[in-house]
């Protein structure tokens, strides 16, 4: 769709997938899957299993039990969660700043990929852990801008603000390019499924979720949950930002099939679900 690549990049290095991921890969597709063998080779990075151990015993997984190791985590969650974390501690790792510009920016990524994993449980016709992994990947191009440009911070802001235009067009004003692209490139560099690159490449265009046309696909239907996702996110984190969710709710409501009070009974459950969680969690 963008064959002009290097025009898109604009000198913008795209992380390589790394070699753990790939064989992490192979392996969950393996027939004779092992699950001594996917922990064992998770462990052998020492900061990317602490990091999953430490996902693990967040709020958000909310397992019951404290997790002490991947052994623990591979009993505990299941290969398909603890592939979502993996990801998640691969996708930080590749993209650092070397310091904690990004702590929010992962905390809005983390909510929002646990959001549209219950979503999708609840609206179905797309898998769970497909959905949690767009809702990972969706935004992955913003911090390879903010490294790559000074300003598009006041970018971003700007973006987040307007109702009246499209995110992405804001951004190619500004700096030529958008995170859409560059998301796109990455997912599709890591091997991410074809319904997630293409859902990354088109997450800003709300007109395609109205199209009967498209009613059906599984990248439409990842894009609409994620709006919702978001909108979840967002208000539980207390950094509400709705413009996105002002400009697309009609769109979500018609692509999933709900009318808008139904949707909105659904998103005050899951945000009522993370604050309790939360307070739990604080409480121990």
């Amino acid at each position: 769709m963008y064959t002009e690549e290097h025009k898109s990049l604009r000198g913008i290095a795209i992380p390589a997938c790394p070699a753990v991921l790939t064989r992490l890969t192979d392996e969950l597709r393996s027939p004779l899957i092992n699950s001594k063998t996917i922990a064992n080779l998770i462990s052998q990075d020492v900061g990317i299993a602490a990091m999953v151990i430490r996902t693990a015993n967040s709020p958000l997984v909310g397992s019951g039990r404290r997790i002490a190791s991947i052994t623990d985590a591979v009993k505990m969650l299941g290969f398909g969660s603890l592939a979502n974390l993996v990801n998640e501690a691969l996708l930080q790792n590749a993209i650092s700043t070397g310091g904690g510009a990004l702590e929010r920016f992962w905390d809005s990524s983390r909510y929002t990929a646990v959001a549209a994993k219950r979503l999708a449980g609840i609206v179905g016709r797309v898998n769970p852990d497909t959905a949690y992994t767009f809702g990972l990947f969706h935004d992955c191009g913003i911090p390879l801008l903010m490294q790559k440009y000074p300003e598009y911070k006041d970018v971003l802001r700007k973006c987040n603000e307007d109702t009246g235009h499209v995110f992405t067009a804001i951004e190619e004003d500004a700096i030529g390019t958008n995170h859409a692209i560059l998301g796109y490139y990455l997912a599709r560099t890591w091997g991410l499924a074809d319904a997630v690159t293409l859902g990354i490449l088109t997450h800003h265009d709300y007109a395609q979720l109205e199209d009967p046309r498209n009613l059906n696909s599984e990248s439409h239907r990842l894009v609409a949950i994620n709006v919702l996702a978001e909108y979840v996110a967002s208000t539980h984190l207390r950094t509400i930002q709705d413009a996105e969710w002002r400009k697309a709710r009609d769109a979500v409501a018609i692509c999933l099939g709900y009318v808008q009070t139904d949707l909105d009974d659904i998103a005050d459950d899951l945000i009522y679900q993370f604050d309790e969680a939360l307070a739990h969690h604080d409480m121990q």
